[in-house]
């Protein structure tokens, strides 16, 4: 007995030294054993970030604001604990309402709740040199980041030239073929250019050496133009070759040069041979007729005539028919195609038959005869090319310009960069453009715009020794910036008048820009209007209407009204966009209690809000018991 309790103390023994033996490995299973699995703050929650700004507006001044709209959106929301939301964006900098102002109006920002906040960004001169604002932001809610929104807003450099060139014609045929350039000059910045000279490079031209285009103190105002040409006739060599292409660029006026624009010409082989004693067929071009035709080829006009029986009145051909010029170059120069043989010429002060005729290498008695004998200034007539040397006699007709009394005459148009204003500080531009509305030319002089909104209320408009032939105008532009009083106010009223070149002063135009208005109304209906019993459901229907002048959203529009449960409820989707005059409609019920049977009506009494705007006007729905 003595040796069996022996052996069991023996046995403990050894199991305790056993145990004590290995207690790194027993410890590590019960470290393991005891840990639990953790998820961390991003896997709980997940936030969504989108960025808008005005697209509508124009960035292009030093100083101007950007406002970016910032609208976060909590996708997902699994924490336990009811830790107060704290919503932070980086980037431009951004402020933020607390989060229990919107929706259930607690510090929890619950999953499908969005909240809007905004930053101002001030532009900068390098911002306008550099053509664009770039906006990198993220937002951070219980510390985790949404996602990185890179917003970029365009620019306009305040000095900036942009050129187009077109050809005419587009094709060509022959060596000695005459190509005219036609150089459009823009100012696509938001300064005014000049008075300067501008210039155009083309290396088709004049060996590549610059040449003018526009006067020598031209005044280009942004988005204006100024216009020139130069020709280049076809060589020997490019006949050889299937293009023409010319590369030009623009200058002046203090601004960087044009981007290069060019405007090539293709070869073309003509399908009716311009061979001597041939025939063709040719495409008849707007003002031309059948013996003028003749006579561009060169051909015989009465043959001409007689070899287009399909026309039964010759007369009366149109642009686009195809008619037969019988033996080319029968009777002196082929020069069409693709030359034209009609070209038109604005009647000035001063000109006789005679004159337009020399100016274009015409018959006067010709000209006379196709122009019926009048010549009127301010009138285009038609002009018979390649006609000289005809001797046509018009008997009886009279080569002086008919009487017309003398017109000077100036009108005036205006028009804003924008016909709203929204706050203090914000530029209104406005571009002037004076017009000769008489029938005589005007100037060289300095032409003016006189308006009192203006400091100076008289300013020049165009170069000082601006000529405005009857039809031609002149513009310039003004910039408005808006006060802290006209904020108070619900428009501006500009009153402009033009005067210059010894015209009278023209009749005055007036301008209204408009106060923008963020404004909500809401309507409210119930059905039924009645109830009689408890547990009835009435229903009601809200719609949200945007009464102002300003696009609201993209927002969560919601509606409160104590008596409902919830009180305050989303009405339209979380990102809803309302143009001004356009609605949002929600649903919401109510039940009727055993109280309300104890009295003889219920007042429900609610407003809206959202997308910016001050809260609707409150709207009352009485439902009466029966």
């Amino acid at each position: 007995m003595k040796n069996v309790f022996y052996s069991l103390g023996l046995l403990v023994i050894v199991g305790l030294i056993l145990i004590s033996c290995s207690p790194s490995a027993s410890s590590t299973e019960q470290s393991l054993l005891l840990a639990q699995a953790t998820q961390s703050t991003a896997d709980l929650v997940t936030v969504e970030l989108t960025v808008q700004y005005d697209t509508a507006a124009v960035y292009n001044t030093v100083g101007q604001i950007i406002r970016f709209k910032y609208i976060v959106k909590m996708v997902k929301n699994d924490l336990t604990d009811d830790t107060p939301a704290i919503v932070t964006i980086s980037g431009i900098s951004a402020v933020c309402p607390d989060v229990n102002s919107i929706n259930n109006l607690n510090d929890r920002f619950d999953p499908g709740e969005v909240l809007e906040c905004s930053g101002d960004y001030i532009i900068t001169q390098a911002d306008l040199d550099n053509g664009s604002v770039t906006n990198t932001a993220t937002a951070s809610v219980y510390s985790v980041n949404s996602n990185t929104v890179n917003t970029t807003v365009p620019t306009v450099p305040a000095r900036a030239l942009a050129l187009t060139v077109s050809a005419s014609p587009n094709t060509y045929s022959q060596a000695g073929q005459t190509i005219t350039y036609t150089y459009t000059i823009k100012n696509s910045g938001s300064s005014q250019l000049g008075p300067a000279q501008f210039m155009v490079t083309d290396a088709l031209i004049n060996n590549g050496a610059a040449f003018n285009c526009g006067d020598a103190n031209v005044t280009i105002a942004p988005e204006a133009t100024v216009t020139c040409t130069n020709t280049y006739q076809i060589t020997a060599n490019d006949l050889n070759a299937t293009t023409v292409s010319n590369n030009a660029t623009a200058s002046g006026g203090d601004a960087n040069p044009s981007q290069q624009a060019s405007s090539p010409v293709t070869k073309t082989t003509s399908t009716s041979s311009t061979t001597t004693g041939s025939n063709i067929q040719h495409t008849v071009r707007e003002g031309e007729w059948l013996w003028q035709i003749a006579r561009c080829y060169g051909a015989d006009p009465a043959k001409t005539v007689a070899a287009n029986t399909q026309l039964s009145n010759t007369a009366e051909i149109k642009a686009g028919m195809i008619v037969t010029v019988p033996n080319v170059g029968s009777k002196g120069t082929v020069h069409a195609p693709p030359e034209p043989c009609v070209t038109k010429h604005l009647v000035q002060s001063g000109d006789t038959w005679s004159s337009i005729a020399a100016k274009y290498g015409a018959d006067a008695g010709l000209l006379q005869i196709v122009n019926a004998s009048t010549l009127t200034v301010g009138k285009e007539v038609k002009v018979p090319l390649y006609t000289a040397g005809l001797n046509i006699p018009v008997p009886g007709s009279s080569t002086t310009v008919t009487a017309v009394p003398s017109t000077t005459a100036l009108t005036l148009s205006v028009t804003p960069s924008s016909t709203t204003y929204s706050q203090a500080d914000q530029q209104i531009t406005l571009n002037f453009v004076i017009k000769n509305s008489g029938n005589t030319t005007l100037g060289p002089a300095q032409f003016t715009v006189t308006d009192g909104l203006f400091n100076p209320s008289t300013f020049n408009c165009g170069p000082s020794n601006t000529t405005l032939s009857p039809g031609a105008s002149t513009n310039c532009t003004m910039n408005y910036t808006i006060t802290q009083t006209d904020m108070g106010a619900a428009s501006i009223q500009f009153n402009s008048t033009a005067s210059g070149g010894g015209a009278p002063t023209s009749p005055a135009v007036g301008t209204t820009i408009s106060k923008a208005v963020s404004l909500i109304t809401l309507s409210v209906t119930s059905t039924p209007t009645t109830y009689s019993q408890a547990e009835q459901i009435i229903t009601f229907n809200f719609t949200i209407k945007n009464d102002g002048t300003t696009t609201l959203g993209p927002a969560q529009f919601t509606v409160t009204d104590p008596a409902l449960n919830p009180s305050t409820f989303n009405c339209g989707s979380a990102n809803t966009t309302l143009e001004p005059g356009a609605t949002t409609t929600c649903v919401a019920s109510y039940t009727i209690s055993q109280a309300d049977m104890g009295a003889v009506n219920i007042q429900f009494n609610a407003t809206a809000v959202g997308g910016g705007a001050p809260p609707s006007q409150a709207v009352s729905t009485t439902v009466t018991k029966q």
